[in-house]
């Protein structure tokens, strides 16, 4: 999660660096500086759609405003042939045309080649063929982009962390003008259930999550969270 061409790890120990080393940048020319990864998102979760999603969501769902680099919205990847930062620096991918519909001139004319091979090339992931899909990502990303602008509590809010009873479960709160929205992410491969207080005349609406849940009565506490499942809630008083 980045706003830029690698994934600086500096401000982490040597020790962290490491551990992200190992799951996401395993070869040392997925590496860059001595503390980055020249990598997009996409490859780096191993092309799982449940794993991008969750990273996105919780992106968005995090003070501040987020930033998406072009390219993320369809799930492209990268090419570590090309030297330093140039890997994540290729053509956007708009259609299955030529140089994929980025430039009508010979391939060996463009500064950078377009990603034409594997499972992240144009032929495959590109604007034009997700579009028509909608149960793809850029399709995703767009619906997550408008809930996102509906919950200004979430950029302008003050926020907390909650404790919960699952370990593997992010949550937190964003209030701003009497309102609030809570986020959970479930960053384990494992379905949970989890247990969150509210007071007595409070209740929760789902406004965006990984799948359509059950609703929540009004006395109900406990929450249920899909492996990678990430869901938010508007807090709602009762009437």
């Amino acid at each position: 999660m980045r706003h830029h061409d690698e994934l600086a790890l500096d401000r982490l120990s040597q020790s962290q660096q490491e551990e992200v080393f190992q799951a996401f940048a395993p070869n040392e020319n997925m590496r860059i500086y001595g503390h980055g990864i020249r990598r997009r998102l996409a490859p780096m979760m191993n092309g799982d759609r449940r794993r991008i999603e969750l990273v996105y969501s919780l992106m968005f769902s995090l003070p501040g405003t987020p930033l998406l680099r072009y390219g993320e919205e369809i799930g492209m990847g990268e090419d570590l042939s090309l030297p330093g930062r140039d890997s994540v620096r290729t053509p956007m991918q708009w259609s299955n045309a030529p140089n994929g519909g980025f430039s009508t001139a010979p391939p060996d004319a463009l500064v950078r080649p377009a990603i034409a091979q594997g499972e992240y090339g144009y032929q495959r992931v590109n604007v034009a063929t997700e579009q028509r899909d909608s149960n793809s990502l850029i399709n995703w990303m767009e619906h997550l982009i408008r809930t996102r602008k509906q919950c200004p509590e979430l950029g302008a809010g003050s926020w907390q962390i909650l404790e919960m009873d699952e370990p593997c479960v992010f949550a937190h709160c964003c209030e701003w003008q009497d309102r609030a929205v809570i986020a959970l992410h479930n960053l384990a491969d494992r379905a949970c259930t989890v247990t969150l207080k509210l007071q007595d005349d409070k209740h929760l609406i789902d406004v965006f999550g990984d799948r359509q849940y059950e609703p929540l009565s009004d006395d109900s506490d406990s929450i249920s969270l899909e492996a990678y499942g990430y869901r938010w809630f508007r807090v709602n008083r009762i009437q």
